[in-house]
C-alpha cells in the first residue's frame, strides 16, 4: 500500500506493508524522519485494541502516530507498527493543524481502501 496527499507545502506519504500477519506503516512529509512511533494490537481476549507510542525528543508526531496504529489495528484487526514524521521548516500553526488534519484524512482514505 503506498499514498500520498499535498496539503500546502508539504507532500504527506503513507507507505504499508506486511510483515508476516502485521503490518508495518509508515507516514512521512517534508523532510522524512521517525519522529514518534506506536505499536497496536486487538486483545482477542476483549476485542479492544491497545497501544503504545515512543517519540524523539522534541518530536510532536505522537497523537499522529498513536491515532493510525489503532485505527489500522482496530480495522485489520492486526498488530500494527506505526511510524510517523513530518517536518517542515518555518512551519506555522495554521501549516499544524492543515497537516494534523490530512494526516487523519490519508489515513482514513487508505482504511476505506483496504476494504
Amino acid at each position: 500500500m503506498k499514498t500520498s496527499k499535498t496539503v500546502g507545502r508539504v507532500t504527506l506519504v503513507l507507505e504499508g506493508r506486511s510483515v508476516g500477519d502485521d503490518m508495518l506503516i509508515t507516514l512521512t512529509g517534508g523532510a522524512a524522519h521517525i519522529g514518534a512511533a506506536a505499536l497496536a494490537y486487538r486483545d482477542s481476549g476483549t476485542g479492544r485494541t491497545t497501544a503504545s507510542v515512543l517519540s524523539a525528543p522534541g518530536h510532536k508526531e505522537e497523537e499522529i502516530a498513536l491515532k493510525g496504529a489503532k485505527m489500522f489495528s482496530k480495522a485489520l484487526n492486526k498488530t500494527v507498527l506505526f511510524a510517523a514524521g513530518i517536518h517542515l521548516d518555518d512551519i506555522t500553526p495554521e501549516e499544524i493543524t492543515e497537516i494534523e488534519n490530512a494526516c487523519m484524512e490519508i489515513i482514513e482514505s487508505s482504511l476505506k481502501n483496504s476494504d
